[in-house]
Formats: C-alpha cells, sequence, structure tokens
C-alpha cells in the first residue's frame, strides 16, 4: 500500500511493507525530530527526501542523491 505523507510542504509517497498506516504518527514524529537535530551547520537530508518505505518498525528514507537512511520507528 502507498500513501502521501505531506511535511515541510512537500508530499512525500510513503509505502508500507510489513506494516500498516498506524506508523504514520510515529513517523511524524521521528522525521520532526530529526530535522530539529539536523538544523546545525550543513545540508539537510530531510530536505532531500523522494520516498519512504515503512518495513515493520523502520523507515527508510531514500533521498533524491540515492542515498538511504534507516530510522528505526519503535
Amino acid at each position: 500500500m502507498t500513501t502521501e505523507l505531506c511535511f515541510d510542504d512537500r508530499k512525500i509517497p510513503v509505502s508500507f511493507i510489513s506494516s500498516d498506516q498506524k506508523a504514520i504518527p510515529r513517523l511524524i514524529s521521528v522525521l520532526e525530530k530529526t530535522r530539529i537535530q539536523s538544523l546545525g551547520p550543513g545540508p539537510s537530508y530531510i530536505n532531500q527526501i523522494e520516498r519512504i518505505e515503512i518495513i515493520g518498525n523502520n523507515a527508510v528514507l531514500h533521498s533524491n542523491k540515492e542515498e538511504r537512511i534507516h530510522l528505526p520507528l519503535f
């Protein structure tokens, strides 16, 4: 299943693998926390996210530079 998440004034496609939409509130919380932590110097990968996969209890963020970042949701 795939849906779109509006985050930072952008629509980001989110795919669910071995998970469901109940993970969305936790995903938003983790993204907000990560965004706040990355406000320091240097580019933020949060602004470069093209799509997100929720796999079980983890989020895989795919950037436009073909990088992947794994974040635990729980």
